[in-house]
């Protein structure tokens, strides 16, 4: 607000609840050539809510901290060529452990959850329109990130390797997602009642979700998810 008596702006505190849906996926960029064909990508049920606490030092200018709670996930089918990955191959009972390049088709579900902190710069050019960027952190605290590879084959140990037909073969690499992962964010809200604000925004990773010592696959994926939800100024 303004003062009347000085026409000096007061700074001020504000809070906000912020609830949505993140759509996007965990994914190289770019798409490397072991990946051929994509023939389905579908967004998961990805709700995302957070508290919002922010110090407006300016008219249009203010600081922001937060704290929340984010479900990132998709479901994929791709076909795929010499794709270097771990499969394991369950015949008569016995389950064996296959490490080489697998050509054929893919299916990978992805549901990971994580406690997010961002941190924005917020531009406010009028009391309509807010503008956020900004950097975020996130600890993971559930994982998945398994499916299934069918109707083709993996070279066991490389390119060379013995060629083992595969019919249908199981993955799950959840134990090895990184429990800590950043990025950046940037958002822009636009004003649709005296409290409620409508909220688009796009968080993108930096740090690849599995450690350069993972063997699953040969390059890096990113969280890169978009976000549509509403704020509420308490």
């Amino acid at each position: 607000m303004k003062s009347q008596t000085a026409g000096i702006y007061t700074p001020s505190w504000e809070h906000h609840i912020i609830a949505g849906l993140n759509i996007g996926g965990t994914s190289p960029i770019p798409l490397p050539n072991t990946i051929r064909k994509i023939y389905s990508w579908k967004p998961t049920f990805a709700p995302s809510l957070g508290y919002e606490l922010g110090y407006r030092f300016h008219e249009k200018m203010a600081v922001a901290i937060g704290v929340g709670l984010d479900y990132k996930g998709m479901d994929v089918k791709d076909s795929v060529l010499y794709f270097p990955t771990v499969i394991n191959v369950t015949e008569g009972g016995q389950t064996g452990t296959f490490e080489g390049t697998f050509t054929g088709r893919n299916k990978t579900e992805i549901r990971n959850a994580y406690v997010n902190i961002p941190v924005s710069f917020v531009f406010i050019p009028d009391e309509n329109w807010r503008v956020k960027a900004g950097v975020y952190m996130a600890w993971l605290f559930s994982s998945q990130f398994s499916g299934n590879v069918s109707n083709g084959y993996i070279r066991n140990g490389g390119p060379t390797g013995e060629k083992i037909i595969v019919d249908k073969a199981e993955f799950d690499f959840g134990d090895e997602v990184r429990s800590f992962d950043f990025g950046v964010r940037v958002a822009g809200e636009r004003r649709l009642g005296k409290k409620l604000n409508l909220q688009a925004q796009l968080n993108w990773g930096l740090r690849p979700v599995f450690p350069s010592s993972f063997k699953g696959m040969d390059f890096p994926m990113y969280n890169i998810y978009f976000q549509l939800g509403v704020s509420y100024k308490m």
